[in-house]
């Protein structure tokens, strides 16, 4: 029998898991209080605002995108199957290369010509 090509669900589950393993970006938060919490917990050299200097919503989410834009984008995790596969191919080329040399199974609906071309092509 073909070995089992990987089903959408899988390689979605791959990319979720992946995911799960980003830093999770800062929130701007909806209000300032919010907003200087995450000012806050940012690293060092991105907390720009120099003390004694009045910490603006603005500026502060201007700190907090800077940071953001650093973290690696979490891979998309919809689509079709070729489209979850090119996610795959972004974090795990060799799996893909893997799952490229696998013969996809034989059709077994469509036209009766379709069908005689399938078989011959084995």
């Amino acid at each position: 029998s073909l070995p089992a090509l990987l089903s959408a669900d899988d390689i979605k589950a791959l990319l979720e898991e992946y995911n799960a393993t980003l830093p999770s970006q800062m929130p701007l938060g909806a209000s300032v209080d919010e907003t200087y919490a995450s000012y806050e917990q940012l690293p060092e050299e991105f907390q720009r605002i120099e003390n004694g200097t009045k910490h603006t919503a603005t500026a502060m989410k201007a700190c907090i995108k800077e940071y953001n834009a650093t973290l690696p984008a979490p891979v998309k995790t919809s689509g079709s199957r070729d489209a979850l596969l090119e996610q795959l191919a972004i974090i795990n080329p060799d799996l893909v290369a893997q799952e490229a040399q696998k013969s996809s199974p034989l059709k077994v609906s469509g036209t009766k010509a379709d069908l005689i071309q399938a078989v011959k092509s084995v």
